[in-house]
């Protein structure tokens, strides 16, 4: 084996090791990228979703304290007589 050959497989050896890690690499981003935006869409539901969650239990807070309210009242009426 001479000295060329040698060096012509070291060097196929190494551009082939290259493009591996090259495509492993690139893969990987194309990953993250696939992940990191549907990740975005999950928070911006899942924040549309809680906005919804809060406006419902203010609702039902609200409408919880009218009806302790008037209980109150009727109770206070009916203990003053």
């Amino acid at each position: 084996m001479t000295m060329t050959t040698f060096q012509t497989i070291l060097l196929t050896a190494i551009i082939a090791i290259w493009l591996v890690f090259s495509i492993v690499i690139l893969i990987a981003t194309i990953q993250n990228f696939l992940y990191d935006r549907r990740r975005e869409k999950r928070e911006q539901e899942s924040t549309a979703r809680d906005i919804e969650y809060r406006k419902e239990r203010d609702k039902r807070e609200a409408e919880q304290a009218a009806r302790d309210l008037e209980y109150h009242e009727k109770r206070m009426k009916l203990l003053d007589k």
